[in-house]
């Protein structure tokens, strides 16, 4: 059984709690929808276990009460979610590499943040964070839309521009390459200067790629300085590092993406164990991006599983013209480095480092799959390397949020937090893909019904015919304006 019933007279004891003002008004929201959800099971983000839903009440966006008896006999007008055993309420996820630029007209990324985000919202992921950007004023003015309740979508944790040399995309490969978005001979007060822009701007997190060791110490110092965290890609594209995790990780990285290593098991990943111990005794995070890099491979060997539905059904009919058009990607890994990838995840995992291990998407930006979708690939990929499903749905959740610095208000189904949580059929902490079974989709308290969310995205992404691509054409803004 699965009803909704709107303002409907429940018997029940309320208490009444006030939530808190929050301090972070760039994504905070105050619904006045009021919300029981009773019956289920639910995983609350904490526990490794799902246990059974007594009543959860949510008021002005807020989980006011969980583990509520609702038994007793006070009347109050609420919307009412009753559930049968086959559901399980999960945390709103969060993914920590959502790209939302695409290229696709063949002269390089731009975003689309819109119908994106829908899909996002759809899939149950309730938060994410950009990870690096090509069009950040786009990204920023619909953040500030979703704030104001006058666009749907997740909460967007905006990264601002790429803070490197990749402002030039491919058109570089190292961090001795120039770039006119961020020149061979920046000076620490313009790297100081553009950190202290974004983040009055709100950027919560900044994402450093082809830095050089200098530059990063500095981003990495300012950027602490106003409160953001810190990620990184390190790898450059020649086949060494632009800078070494462990010197990042000592210069105070937040968060390490992809690799740990640069070997395949053998000589060059001779330093697993010590990067695993440097990463546990400076509590970095990881975000391997599992389905990104064994995305061919993955697909063979889960099957059908992970591209359960027709993603390019949301691109424009224009769009998916041209993708067909498009040679098949070569793999992103080849089979020795996915496995070191797989191993490295899992070895961290095993070394007491689950705490650390946060979900992202990192998502090709050239074929008709979408992020959104992605996320439930990337649980299934992690949870195929070796984790335990409850491992991975924490990452998915509170370690997300810990990882942002918003632990205390997003990640998990806690009294006093931000109400965000996702309803599925099936029991994900046995079997992963259940948490793609999305029924319905609870942000701050706004109930979304997730089919409703994707008929509105279908057809919408992407130009629409030959005349319709100046938006989807990068375009380098010089650092220096004159």
């Amino acid at each position: 059984m699965y009803k909704i019933y709107t303002k409907f007279l429940v018997k029940a004891v309320i208490v009444c709690i006030l939530p808190t003002t929050l301090v972070f008004a760039q994504w905070a929201e105050n619904s006045g929808n009021r919300v029981i959800v009773r019956g289920g099971w639910v995983f609350d983000g904490l526990a490794d276990e799902r246990k059974r839903n007594t009543g959860i009440i949510i008021e002005g966006g807020i989980f006011t009460i969980i583990d509520g008896h609702l038994d007793e006999s006070v009347l109050s007008e609420f919307n009412v979610i009753d559930l049968d055993d086959e559901y399980t309420i999960l945390p709103g996820m969060i993914d920590l590499h959502a790209h939302y630029n695409f290229d696709l007209v063949d002269k390089g990324r731009a975003e689309e943040v819109v119908y994106n985000g829908i899909v996002f919202l759809a899939n149950g992921v309730t938060s994410t964070w950009s990870a690096g950007e090509y069009f950040p004023n786009r990204v920023i003015r619909h953040r500030d839309l979703i704030d104001a309740g006058e666009a749907t979508g997740p909460r967007v944790f905006a990264s601002g521009p790429y803070f490197g040399g990749f402002r030039c995309e491919y058109n570089v490969d190292t961090a001795d390459d120039d770039c006119i978005g961020w020149p061979n001979d920046i000076t620490e007060d313009e790297i100081r200067a553009e950190v202290d822009y974004w983040a009055e701007r709100g950027v919560r997190s900044i994402k450093i790629k082809q830095a050089t060791p200098g530059e990063a110490k500095v981003l990495i110092e300012q950027a602490h300085k106003h409160g953001m965290t810190t990620t990184a890609h390190l790898a450059d594209y020649s086949g060494g590092y632009d800078v070494h995790p462990r010197d990042a990780i000592l210069m105070g990285l937040d968060r390490l993406e992809h690799k740990l290593t640069l070997g395949k098991g053998g000589e060059a990943s001779a330093d697993m164990d010590q990067m695993i111990a440097l990463m546990i005794s400076q509590q970095v995070y990881y975000d391997a991006n599992l389905q990104m890099y064994g995305g061919e491979r993955l697909r063979q060997e889960i099957g059908s599983a992970m591209t359960w539905v027709d993603e390019s059904r949301y691109f424009t009919p224009y769009t998916r013209e041209l993708l067909s058009k498009r040679p098949p990607l070569p793999p992103e890994s080849d089979v020795a480095t996915f496995d070191q990838r797989m191993r490295e995840l899992v070895g961290l995992y095993k070394a007491g480092g689950e705490n650390l291990l946060v979900v992202g998407t990192d998502e090709p930006v050239y074929v008709t799959l979408l992020p959104g979708f992605a996320f439930h690939r990337e649980l299934m990929a992690m949870v195929h390397a070796g984790l335990p499903p409850s491992a991975v749905l924490k990452a998915a959740t509170i370690n997300g949020a810990n990882a942002l610095g918003v632990g205390d208000k997003l990640g998990s189904i806690e009294t006093g937090k931000l109400a965000d949580l996702v309803i599925v059929r099936g029991d994900p902490t046995t079997d992963i893909s259940m948490t793609r079974n999305v029924r319905t989709v609870i942000k701050a308290g706004q109930i979304y019904e997730p089919q409703s969310l994707l008929k509105s995205a279908e057809d919408r992404i992407g130009p629409k015919g030959p005349d319709d691509h100046a938006d989807w054409e990068l375009h380098i803004e010089p650092l220096r304006k004159n």
